[in-house]
């Protein structure tokens, strides 16, 4: 495996962890003076939803690209409707994110497919 290979293997699944811890760091903010232990708790696991989305996402779409593609641009999707992005300028800093890891996970899959079909008309042209 080459060196363009091993980093778009490894590309979008770093990012998918780092996109992750992005959006636990959001969670701070259910720790506010005054609340209850329950409503803090809801509130904590309510801002860790979206960091959970990508975990799964990336869990179940580690071997299959076009799987993980799918799922990171559908969160992105979901992140643009959710937060208004059409009104909200703002919005787009949890909006790019996961379209980025998305698109870099669909650039892998076509690669692959690319690639592996140059070789499959390489093969057939020499047999």
């Amino acid at each position: 495996m080459g060196t363009l290979e091993r980093l778009l293997l490894w590309m979008p699944r770093v990012l998918a962890m780092a996109l992750a811890l992005f959006l636990a760091m959001f969670a701070m903010d259910a720790y506010v003076e005054g609340a209850g232990f329950l409503e803090t708790s809801r509130d904590f696991f309510a801002h860790l939803l979206p960091s959970f989305c990508v975990l799964v996402i990336l869990v179940v779409g580690w071997r299959r690209d076009g799987l993980a593609a799918l799922g990171f641009l559908l969160l992105a999707g979901t992140f643009f409707v959710a937060l208004s992005g059409w009104r909200s300028p703002q919005a787009l800093m949890l909006v790019l994110p996961p379209l980025g890891v998305g698109l870099a996970f669909a650039a892998r899959m076509w690669l692959i497919r690319k690639s592996n079909g140059a070789s499959d008309a390489a093969s057939s042209d020499n047999g």
